[in-house]
């Protein structure tokens, strides 16, 4: 089931400091529903050494959220993310 939702908000911080430092992220997606005046908001947090990751695992964590809102199937989440090599 795809969903079309726009991104509201995305924030990220720093947890700790040094070269190893741990980035949280924040973000807020809404779920378009053209045939509706308000639509639903979503949020996801994740918490990384890699912003990029962290960035990842917060949006898709949103996402999956607005799925099941939407009735998706819970043991199938909306969007999964896999870390590791290339090709593995």
């Amino acid at each position: 089931m795809p969903l079309q939702v726009s991104l509201l908000e995305y924030s990220v911080h720093a947890v700790t400091e040094g070269i190893d430092a741990q980035g949280e992220v924040s973000v807020k997606i809404g779920l378009d529903q053209p045939d509706q005046e308000n639509y639903q908001t979503f949020g996801g947090y994740a918490a990384d050494p890699d912003v990029i990751v962290a960035s990842a695992k917060a949006y898709l964590a949103a996402l999956n959220r607005a799925y099941a809102w939407v009735g998706g199937d819970q043991n199938q989440p909306a969007a999964e993310i896999k870390l590791g090599a290339a090709g593995s």
